[in-house]
């Protein structure tokens, strides 16, 4: 669970992470109530999700849907991402939403892979530039210049195993997705905010995404249009 930043008042603490709501539920392309609580929910198409984050969340994967919950007044509910299930498509056995620290440490594979020495090592190389000074041993004289190296380092390939992170820097990608996403806390005013769902095998049609919410009292389904750009 995500840290989340809360201001109490007298009607109780405001989680104040993630998006603003929109203004009813009924603004969004999908919606659905029960006991006291409604969901509400829109697909992002890949151009909207290019122009919002910095993270190139298409490539690496994810479906990105908003996901709003609406608790009616004085009902307190206790959000949290695993209460969600996606199923995309016919053949999908439904996926949880994958936490922003999990996503950031994958990308962050892709771009630093292992390199196995054919001994099932990983191998990383490294360079190294530096300036020195001493004596000529057949002269004596004193000289200084600057000297190039190499190394090389053994590991299992987990994060922090490799010198030099390429691509995107792991802990940006971390902060930003946590940001948007969707807070986790207990709150008695509605929240909104971005989840991340992994893609299944193949290309993603365009077809209705079954969302269902297991609060406290029962499931939510909701059945969101594909996004349009």
């Amino acid at each position: 669970m995500h840290r989340v930043v809360l201001i109490c008042c007298a009607s109780g603490c405001l989680l104040v992470d993630g998006i603003r709501p929109r203004t009813d539920s009924a603004e969004y392309p999908a919606h659905a109530s029960s006991k006291g609580i409604t969901i509400a929910a829109a697909a992002l198409a890949p151009d909207r999700v290019k122009k919002l984050f910095a993270t190139d969340l298409n490539s690496a994967g994810y479906v990105v849907l908003e996901v709003a919950i609406y608790p009616e007044p004085g009902r307190e509910i206790d959000a949290s991402w695993n209460d969600f299930l996606l199923k995309i498509g016919s053949d999908s056995s439904g996926v949880r939403p994958a936490a922003p620290r999990a996503i950031a440490e994958l990308i962050d594979r892709k771009y630093n892979p292992p390199r196995r020495n054919g001994r099932g090592v990983d191998v990383y190389e490294g360079a190294s530039v530096g300036y020195e000074t001493g004596r000529d041993p057949v002269t004596g004289r004193q000289v200084h210049g600057v000297y190039t190296g190499t190394s090389v380092g053994v590991g299992s390939g987990g994060p922090g195993s490799y010198p030099g992170p390429m691509g995107p820097d792991p802990r940006m990608v971390r902060d930003e997705l946590e940001k948007l996403a969707l807070p986790e806390g207990r709150t008695t005013q509605p929240v909104a905010g971005y989840l991340y769902f992994p893609k299944p095998a193949g290309k993603v049609k365009k077809t209705v995404f079954e969302l269902t919410y297991y609060g406290e009292d029962g499931k939510i389904r909701v059945f969101i249009p594909h996004a349009t750009n």
